[in-house]
């Protein structure tokens, strides 16, 4: 037979999920720091190494996010072989990130003008990141996404050095700080 909850008792369990959840996406801090400092280095390395060489192709480097994919797949799927149960709420962020992941591949492979890919890249994270923190109730996310989009709305005016000065900054305020804000919180 069914039992018909209070107010307060429905407010606790919903309550008491978005918790579960928090402590489940605080594990996943992993991600944020890890992508953050990914793409430092190879924005970083590019950088580098377009002033210091003649190299033709210096934005090789950026193949260093295929092996990191299946670096952050390989770990996702080890920590979702530990869970014991999957809630709703971290379904939705899993979901959140697969249709970045998917607009992702869809900018990179079919983008014509690649001098708007990496802005628009940054809208999409800042999209993602500013959900997972509304998910989890984690201000800092939710800010590390904003602060993504106006880094983004910054690149659409910028290029060369000023536009990877601005990319690693969004990246370490929107990426890099909110992960290990979130990796430490109690």
């Amino acid at each position: 037979m069914e039992r018909n909850l209070h107010p307060q008792e429905s407010l606790k369990i919903i309550e008491e999920m978005i918790q579960n959840a928090k402590i489940n996406l605080k594990e996943n801090s992993f991600y944020f720091i890890f992508w953050g400092w990914v793409i430092i280095i190879a924005e970083v390395a590019q950088l580098l190494i377009s002033r210091l060489t003649d190299y033709a192709h210096p934005y090789y480097v950026w193949f260093i996010i295929f092996p990191a994919m299946l670096i952050a797949g390989w770990y996702g799927y080890s920590k979702g072989r530990k869970m014991p149960a999957m809630s709703h709420i971290v379904r939705i962020n899993i979901m959140t990130w697969f249709s970045f992941l998917v607009s992702y591949l869809i900018l990179v492979i079919f983008s014509g003008n690649h001098h708007y890919t990496v802005p628009v890249i940054f809208i999409l994270a800042g999209n993602a990141t500013f959900l997972t923190g509304i998910i989890i109730k984690f201000k800092p996310l939710a800010f590390g996404g904003i602060v993504l989009w106006i880094g983004a709305i910054c690149m659409f005016y910028l290029s060369g050095i000023a536009l990877d000065i601005v990319s690693v900054l969004a990246l370490i305020f929107g990426y890099l700080i909110p992960g290990y804000m979130l990796k430490y919180q109690k």
